[in-house]
């Protein structure tokens, strides 16, 4: 709960500025609460949602370069995991692999991690209130030496909650072209 009270206590400022603005214009009744009051509800319930979202550092030209040429290390196999879409789009996807979380993305963006051959366990979920409101989706792949694995996250709204889908990229081929423009976050 604490985590939340700067989100508590800006809606509460938007209640309060838009009461005195809407008063000060001579919004009378029903208006000259229910506006306030539905801004500020807004502005707490946002602000929640962003709750912990973090802006990772940007990943080097290098990084970049590497990652779109798609040919991990040797001994290695490649990881990329991207974000697409407007629903959720700045609230932070945590992203982490075997259970340790390597970025957050923002939609949208990507990330690489080369890792080693074999199985691994790819979880994307969201932080702050948002989470309460998306269940993590996970994803489990066996990788071999040199194999390149891309996959996208999205988010679409329903009703008691929200879903994240995740879907492999296929042909992995056409994910530069899909990337090209869009920003590299780095991994831990």
């Amino acid at each position: 709960m604490g985590k939340y009270v700067p989100a508590i206590i800006a809606g509460a400022v938007v209640t309060v500025v838009l009461g005195f603005l809407l008063g000060m214009i001579g919004f009378q009744g029903f208006a000259a609460w229910y506006i306030p009051v539905f801004g500020g509800l807004i502005t707490g319930y946002l602000m929640a949602n962003l709750q912990g979202t973090k802006s990772g550092p940007a990943a080097s030209d290098e990084q970049r370069v590497a990652a779109l040429a798609l040919r991990p290390s040797p001994g290695k196999a490649l990881i990329i995991a991207h974000r697409q879409g407007f629903v959720g789009k700045m609230a932070g996807m945590q992203v982490s692999l075997d259970g340790q979380p390597i970025v957050q993305l923002k939609s949208p963006q990507f990330t690489a991690v080369e890792v080693e051959p074999g199985a691994h366990t790819i979880e994307f979920g969201f932080v702050g209130l948002a989470a309460a409101q998306n269940k993590p989706e996970r994803v489990n792949v066996t990788l071999v030496d040199g194999e390149v694995v891309a996959y996208l996250a999205t988010v679409s709204m329903g009703t008691g909650k929200n879903t994240i889908k995740v879907i492999r990229d296929e042909p992995i081929d056409m994910v530069p072209d899909t990337l090209r423009n869009v920003r590299m976050v780095a991994s831990a």
